[in-house]
């Protein structure tokens, strides 16, 4: 197996047509180099961009562990490395090609409040869910990949498509854990029986940068994807760690419906909204996914519409519109009049003119990704990043590749 890793091409390009000024890629890389340089590495993040970006559906998701496996032979063709925030994909440079291509000439930001009876359907004001209701209305979009809480495990998130206002709003508030958003959208598409459907994907900034990877450089699965939403994010959570760590603080993750974090600490609510937990989030680094430490995207740059409670006065959120296309939805969602809210309008808004808390909150968590990054950040240099330059910057530090747990080498050496 060769280790040269082609660019990812100008865009509006075929990525497997024009590498590196060739017209074929000289050589392969397979699913198991990225599974030894993220995945056993534990810097995964559950963003599902490999498992979407494989044309042959050999990558399943591992359900138990939530994370990328092989589940048929591995073809070689790469797209797993190209598209995988992680590896092979310049992250920060998304966010430049996005600004540069459809962005608004200076990002618009407001503190909002959903209006009645929204207003408490979903976290910090509810303005995500009233967006996406109001959008739903207007015929704007067929459905929202979002996640919601799994019935049967506490605590654990899933990827859902909601269809229905109802829908919508019973997956409002916050899930602390991936739900690998990108392996799962067409699987979700298909059991709705949509047929070419208009879908708003809200995830953590890592899973619209793979959306949006897809998006600029002409992949498949971003075809049904017509608005991002990023959820501000500095950090989340492995479902099975997060859960022990509760229960060694001697709380039961079965008696904890909610979960917040403000202000560096972390909150465990009951279903009466007693408080079960305050702790210093700090306390759960160890929960924490070890590839969150290398993203510098806090604030979502790569979406049409960012938001996140930093910023705004509590019980409001802070939304940033980033694209014009996310200016437009945004504007027709306001147009938007409903019964269903007060003075015939989904969200009130006020405009921002400074966003101290938001701006220093961002500075901090580019400055611990860079800290963290073996690579260097730089949102100048091409988009791919060769198997080679991945190797030479990791290899021999803390998140070096690793190598496959034995239980999996003969199903590698089988398929591959």
């Amino acid at each position: 197996m060769s280790d040269i890793h082609p660019r990812i091409p100008s865009i509006g390009e075929d990525p497997r047509e024009s590498m590196n000024d060739v017209a074929e890629a000289p050589g392969k890389i397979w699913f198991r180099s990225l599974d030894e340089a993220v995945i056993e590495a534990d810097r995964c993040i559950q963003c599902g961009s490999c498992v979407a970006a494989c044309p042959s559906d050999s990558i399943g998701i591992d359900s138990e562990e939530n994370r990328p496996t092989l589940v048929r032979m591995c073809t070689g063709c790469s797209s797993c490395w190209d598209y995988c925030p992680r590896s092979g994909l310049r992250y920060e440079r998304i966010a430049e090609e996005t600004t540069a291509k459809e962005g608004l000439s200076e990002p618009e930001l407001y503190s909002a409040r959903a209006r009645s009876p929204f207003q408490n359907a979903g976290q910090d004001g509810g303005v995500v869910t009233a967006l996406l209701v109001a959008l739903l209305e207007a015929g704007e979009i067929d459905g929202a990949l979002v996640a919601t809480e799994d019935e049967s495990e506490p605590l654990r998130g899933v990827a859902t498509l909601a269809t229905t206002p109802e829908e919508l709003c019973a997956a409002g508030g916050s899930i602390y854990n991936q739900v690998m958003s990108l392996g799962r959208l067409q699987e979700a598409i298909d059991d709705a029986g949509l047929e070419d459907p208009d879908i708003a994907l809200v995830g953590t900034p890592c899973v619209i940068e793979g959306a949006r990877a897809f998006d600029l450089y002409n992949h498949d699965a971003a075809s049904s994807i017509s608005l991002t939403v990023a959820l501000m994010c500095t950090r989340n959570f492995d479902h099975g760690r997060l859960t022990g760590a509760l229960t060694a603080r001697d709380v039961d993750p079965a008696t904890v419906d909610k979960l917040d974090i403000s202000d560096g600490t972390l909150y465990a609510f009951d279903s009466d909204g007693e408080t079960l937990l305050k702790a210093d989030v700090d306390e759960f680094e160890e929960a924490g996914l070890r590839g969150c430490d290398e993203c510098a995207d806090f604030i979502g740059k790569a979406a049409d519409i960012s938001a996140g409670s930093v910023g705004s006065p509590d019980g409001e959120t802070t939304v940033v519109l980033r694209t014009e296309h996310g200016k437009e939805l945004w504007e027709r969602a306001q147009s938007v009049q409903n019964s269903q809210f007060d003075d015939s309008r989904p969200i009130a808004t006020e405009s921002l003119d400074e966003t101290p808390a938001l701006d220093s909150l961002a500075s901090w968590n580019r400055r611990r990704a860079k800290h963290f990054l073996p690579r260097e950040y730089d949102g100048e240099k091409p988009v791919g990043i060769s198997l080679t330059e991945h190797r030479d910057a990791y290899e021999e530090t803390d998140r070096e590749p690793e190598p496959f747990n034995p239980a999996r080498v003969h199903q590698y050496e089988e398929w591959c």
